[in-house]
């Protein structure tokens, strides 16, 4: 009988025990919030030569995470799996520069914007000299050009954009060769996003840049279905960093070189990424 007795206690020691570490274990999930970003595109969300994450989004990230008073631990989370990470909870939110679209808005809730991509047209020189294309030349016109040929990259706004203003399309798989396309006069408009900017700075001699085009990409955080507690957090925290002396402000300093030599532009900063197209 004392057996016994000892047997059941040594059981309920161990029960609580378990529920205890379970317990232990809860709480400090709960005080860390895991956030997905892509770490390889350097300079703005990579690993460092130590294997710490690096960039305006890890910067955020943290930051976000003692906006909520937790820790953080940043998963590094390839593109393609991101949303599934923050479905199955791998993940509880993802600070990626995810561009907000139609496809990806059924499966998560996306916040406001962070940053925003310019949509700007890569054009042959001698085609723009001809048709004296200029900033003052409405989109409209623009894309209504005679001779207009368009060509863009499969699936991204290098297509999209100029089918909805009517323009056929040539679509292509390798940025390299839609540039090579345009440069030559083969091709003569390729749209793209800000990357576009250092896409003309290597071929001065034959591109010229249109800014014309109204159409602008929203990047977002983006949370599981449903999430509304994290989605209001993260929207009150995104308007925080756009205060006179909000996060953004002090990281000019740090970031605006580096974005400068990422669109091979001296003159342009880390505003010019995180502002809102008028």
């Amino acid at each position: 009988m004392k057996r016994s007795k000892k047997l059941i206690i040594t059981l309920l020691s161990v029960m609580l025990l378990g529920s205890v570490l379970t317990s232990c274990s809860s709480n400090d999930d709960s005080n860390t919030i895991k956030i997905g970003i892509d770490l390889k595109y350097p300079p703005f969300m990579y690993m460092d030569d130590d294997g710490i994450p690096t960039g305006l989004e890890p910067d955020l990230a943290r930051a976000f995470a003692e906006y909520l008073g937790k820790d953080v631990e940043i998963i590094n989370t390839d593109f393609s799996m991101l949303i599934a990470s923050v479905d199955s909870g791998e993940t509880d939110i993802i600070i990626s520069d995810m561009s907000v679209n139609e496809e990806r808005k059924q499966k998560v809730d996306f916040s406001d914007g962070y940053r925003y991509g310019k949509t700007i047209a890569l054009v042959n020189k001698e085609f723009y000299e001809e048709n004296n294309i200029s900033e003052k030349m409405s989109v409209e016109d623009f894309f209504s050009l005679e001779g207009i040929k368009c060509i863009g990259l499969s699936g991204t706004i290098g297509t999209s954009v100029p089918a909805k203003y009517g323009a056929d399309v040539l679509e292509a798989t390798e940025i390299g060769t839609a540039i090579a396309e345009v440069t030559s006069g083969n091709s003569n408009v390729m749209i793209g996003a800000n990357t576009i900017i250092g896409d003309h700075a290597a071929n001065k001699e034959t591109t010229v840049m249109y800014f014309g085009i109204p159409e602008f990409s929203t990047s977002a955080f983006a949370v599981k279905k449903g999430n509304q507690e994290l989605l209001e957090q993260a929207n009150e925290f995104i308007a925080t960093l756009y205060e006179e002396d909000g996060l953004y402000a002090e990281l000019e300093t740090k970031y605006d070189s580096a974005v400068g030599e990422f669109l091979k532009d001296e003159s342009l900063g880390l505003k010019y990424i995180v502002s809102k197209p008028e």
